[in-house]
């Protein structure tokens, strides 16, 4: 209280400290999403040792969307005929 003049303490000593956005991180990133797209975001956090923040900031730069996979059916016998009826 005497340094701050205040009851709490301060925000930027407490907690885990900032994982640094290198151009390392980024290259590592990029390329374990190259090499495996379907990843998730957490692990790949946990693979690299960062928090998920950093992930999304660089794959947000990159213009990469997280989404999800979803098998459809392929329709090869009547697409043509359900491309006429539309």
């Amino acid at each position: 209280m005497r340094e701050t003049g205040n009851l709490t303490s301060s925000h930027c000593d407490t907690g885990r400290s900032r994982t640094k956005r290198t151009s390392a991180l980024e290259e590592a990133v990029l390329e374990e999403v190259d090499e495996t797209p379907n990843i998730s975001t957490r692990n790949l956090a946990h693979n690299l040792h960062v928090n998920c923040s950093p992930i999304f900031r660089i794959l947000k730069q990159e213009k990469y969307n997280p989404y999800h996979y979803t098998k459809v059916q392929v329709l090869t016998r009547d697409f043509p005929q359900r491309v006429n009826f539309c």
